[in-house]
């Protein structure tokens, strides 16, 4: 497993496992667990893919950090 990001904000990494999850990459939550009471953890949550989908995963989040990945439900209609 690769660690491909990391965020403070567990709620935000719930959606970006989600997201990846979505479109096919099996992500996971590390660190989720410790304190999930606290919106805002002290030390991050991390996330890992499989060390095989480390690019995919990667550019994934980048197209969607572009906004490339919006109409991507509309096209599919």
């Amino acid at each position: 497993m690769k660690v491909i990001k990391r965020t403070h904000q567990q709620q935000e990494a719930k959606i970006i496992v989600g997201f990846l999850n979505a479109h096919g990459v099996d992500a996971e939550l590390l660190d989720g667990h410790i304190n999930s009471v606290l919106p805002v953890l002290p030390g991050g949550v991390r996330i890992a893919v499989p060390d095989d989908q480390e690019q995919e995963a990667m550019r994934l989040l980048a197209q969607a950090q572009a906004g490339a990945l919006e109409g991507d439900d509309e096209a599919s209609e």
